[in-house]
């Protein structure tokens, strides 16, 4: 096996890879050295034969494989992967690294639901037009949390809430989950669901099936003193309808850390809606450790690509995850 590593120069270091790192990890799981050989660089070109493209930036994977014939599996070090599928080959295998944010995109969540329970927003908006006007909220115990999706970042943000009294109901494309919830509906009940929710939350990809998924009729569903957190793709959410309800005071609060376009633009409404935290994509990320949680996922799978079994994390191109 012939692994590629392309790294992306104007990205963090802490995202970039060596041969060395690489080396090391796949020793430390026991892949015998002799079996796998690896390159680095900034081109595809540096690596015609390989067979395993690890890609530390978004690229084409159809002139990927044009420029390395030998191309069977591409792993990327983003857990979303819509911006690959529209080039990946029928004969390329795609895997993702889903999962790497879960601790810190649980915690998170969990900081934000408390803050747009406790109405951190509203005061933010409070203090900039020094108007005071206390709110006295009740605690989180018994507050419904509709939960869009139950992957790495659901899963643990499900267990965050849950641990602080929240009444967490999970959505999922079929209404099954290991995650442990106190309901699970299906994506198509979700209109049921709502009218009592008093915190939504949003950790999915962006699929066909779940863009502008949370559009405004939904939006304007939602009782009024409920809150939005979004940490999944911007998309899954009419942003500008939520901006327009946030400022009619039509919903109590958001929670944004993603965006259609990023950086948000200056002109963008966003900047001057009120009652909204807005954290620059980076709240569910950890470049401490990101490197290292990839790692774990692909030299687990180079274990099962030269076992001949089947790898973990690899993308349903159908699903779009």
């Amino acid at each position: 096996m012939r692994i590629h590593i392309e790294n992306n120069l104007q990205g963090p270091a802490e995202l970039s890879l060596s041969t060395e790192l690489l080396t090391s990890r796949l020793a430390a799981a026991g892949i015998d050295a002799r079996s796998v050989e690896i390159s680095c660089g900034t081109s595809m070109d540096d690596a015609p034969d390989a067979d395993v493209l690890f890609a530390c930036h978004k690229l084409d994977i159809g002139e990927a494989k044009r420029r390395m014939p030998s191309l069977r599996w591409v792993q990327v070090i983003s857990a979303g992967v819509e911006g690959f599928l529209s080039t990946l080959p029928d004969d390329v295998m795609l895997t993702n690294a889903s999962g790497v944010h879960g601790e810190k995109g649980g915690e998170f969540v969990l900081a934000a639901a408390l803050m747009l329970n406790y109405r951190i927003p509203t005061f933010v908006s409070d203090k900039q037009a020094r108007r005071w006007q206390p709110e006295f909220a009740t605690p989180a115990k018994g507050k419904r949390v509709t939960l869009l999706g139950l992957g790495g970042i659901g899963g643990e943000a499900a267990k965050a809430l849950r641990s602080r009294g929240f009444v967490v109901t999970g959505v999922t494309r079929k209404g099954v989950s290991d995650v442990e919830v106190d309901a699970m509906v299906s994506i198509d009940m979700i209109d049921s669901i709502l009218p009592n929710t008093d915190i939504l939350v949003s950790t999915l990809p962006l699929t066909p099936e779940t863009r502008n998924l949370i559009d405004r009729k939904r939006l304007e569903s939602l009782p009024a003193h409920a809150g939005v957190i979004v940490v999944g793709r911007a998309a899954v959410v009419d942003y500008d309808a939520l901006a327009d309800l946030l400022t009619a005071g039509r919903l109590g609060g958001a929670v944004l850390d993603v965006f259609p376009q990023e950086p948000l633009p200056d002109d963008s409404q966003i900047w001057a809606c009120p009652n909204l935290i807005i954290t620059p994509h980076c709240s569910v990320d950890d470049h401490a450790i990101y490197m290292a949680r990839c790692l774990d996922i692909f030299t687990g799978n180079v274990k099962r690509f030269l076992d001949g079994k089947p790898l973990s994390n690899l993308v349903d191109r159908e699903r779009g995850y």
